[in-house]
């Protein structure tokens, strides 16, 4: 009875603002969760490209035998351990000249490489330790130089001798090409660790022991596990080169939700206008209840629960119609290129948008839309409870 009381005659603008609170509160959390999912898949697509096929551990100044024995003993999900070198240089073909950096492994390294053997373009990843002057290189960077396989190249470096630096021109054979959809297609060049003995690969850069994970993110715990167990060896991890890259990403992505959650919170307020206008344009009804009998409770139960109801519908809407347009973000790009003549991923790596659900973000963005609609449907509630009976009568 007293919910149909004050429902009856509802002024119709008090509604339009109402219906208006619905539609921003469940655009508002569809674009979070969108932009939210979407962020999530560059995320885990840069670290899956990337962290498989660089160095997840390195260990400098120990022997391969002694990181192996410190393996067995302490660490775990270790997928392989193999020596490595690592060096920056350039490449130079057809009268250009790229700047790169040099990684080599010999046949116990290919598993660190099962990655870029899954995206060879050209030849296979087992060419590379046919011959000890074999490279591969990026499929971009191959098409950028003219390179093609089975054409020398010449790799520009620098070869410390005593105090002296001295300009090395090496020559290698292009024996493949791979291409990871990742700044790696322009910037690596793999080679064959048998080329040089450990003294001439020291000269050219850093000398070491790989270690790969099969978690790559477990890295800095097994940076901390080495670094105890090898005291006197220098052990770095992937954190060193890119941990700056992902960090960026993910400041970009907190940023992004901050500014959402503001969108939302907008929305959220304006159903305290909303519901305001109700509670003003119910205050005779709500004095008949009052002298009814009806208590401050039951009056702000019923204005809560009406505030609270188009809350969590809009919350729930928005919610669903973000996951529908998630997973057909790559098909509404695709119609919006019709239109526009132009993709949002013209270049860049990627060519279409990964995206990543992840239940914990939708938990989070559904806890604080919902947080935040209670906290404005609480206060007109908590107004409409208050109201003097007797004042509200002789308006």
């Amino acid at each position: 009875m007293a919910m149909r009381l004050l429902s009856h005659g509802e002024n119709k603008f008090a509604r339009f603002v109402t219906w208006v609170s619905f539609l921003g509160l469940s655009l508002g959390v569809m674009i979070l969760t969108v932009v939210v999912t979407v962020m999530n898949g560059f995320d885990h697509a840069l670290k899956e490209r990337l962290l498989s096929s660089i160095p997840h551990v390195t260990v400098q100044q120990a022997e391969l035998e002694e990181v192996r024995r410190a393996v067995t003993d302490g660490v775990s999900q270790v997928r392989a351990v193999h020596p490595y070198f690592s060096g920056l240089g350039a490449l130079s073909a057809q009268g250009e000249v790229h700047p790169v950096t040099s990684y080599a492994v010999d046949k116990m390294g290919r598993q660190s490489l099962s990655h870029i053997s899954r995206s060879m373009r050209h030849g296979q990843l087992e060419n590379l330790f046919d011959q000890p002057t074999g490279m591969i290189v990026g499929a971009p960077l191959a098409r950028y130089l003219g390179l093609v396989v089975g054409q020398p190249v010449i790799l520009l470096s620098v070869q410390q001798v005593g105090e002296a630096v001295l300009p090395k021109l090496l020559k290698f054979e292009l024996v493949g090409t791979f291409e990871l959809g990742a700044e790696l297609d322009y910037s690596l060049v793999l080679l064959n660790l048998q080329r040089f003995d450990d003294a001439q690969w020291q000269g050219f850069g850093e000398r070491g022991i790989q270690v790969q994970l099969d978690q790559p993110l477990l890295a800095p715990i097994v940076e901390a596990q080495l670094a105890g167990a090898l005291p006197h060896a220098r052990v770095g991890s992937w954190g060193t080169t890119y941990g700056e890259l992902f960090q960026a990403v993910q400041l970009e992505k907190s940023m992004m939700f901050v500014l959402l959650i503001l969108v939302v919170a907008i929305a959220a307020f304006n159903i305290i206008a909303g519901q305001t206008m109700v509670v003003s344009d119910k205050r005779s009804n709500i004095a008949i209840l009052r002298t009814m009998g009806a208590t401050h409770k039951l009056i702000l139960r019923i204005f809560l629960f009406q505030g609270v109801f188009i809350s969590l519908l809009g919350t729930c809407v928005g919610l669903v119609l973000g996951l529908l347009c998630a997973g057909y973000i790559n098909e509404i790009l695709d119609v919006l290129q019709m239109f526009t003549g132009r993709h949002l991923l013209d270049g860049s790596f990627f060519v279409r948008v990964p995206v990543l659900v992840q239940v914990g973000d939708l938990m989070v963005i559904g806890g604080l839309s919902a947080g935040l609609c209670l906290l404005s449907a609480w206060m007109p509630a908590r107004r409409a409870a208050q109201l003097n009976p007797v004042e509200a009568l002789h308006i």
